[in-house]
């Protein structure tokens, strides 16, 4: 993978973003943090979600 490709893979979103990205709610996003398939970012007083996690949730895999 080229380093630019890995860089925009590595991307940070915000709730609302994973959630679209995954066509699911909000709440959804909080379940697959809660059940380990999801890690939560800490950004300051935000949380984020890092973009390769939810397109391994896309293809079909759990996030180590």
């Amino acid at each position: 993978m080229k380093e630019w490709d890995q860089a925009l893979d590595d991307r940070l979103l915000r709730k609302n973003e994973a959630a679209e990205k995954l066509a699911c709610s909000s709440r959804t996003v909080d379940r697959l943090v809660d059940a380990g398939q999801l890690t939560r970012v800490k950004v300051l007083g935000g949380v984020r979600f890092r973009l390769s996690q939810v397109y391994s949730i896309i293809n079909g895999g759990i996030c180590d």
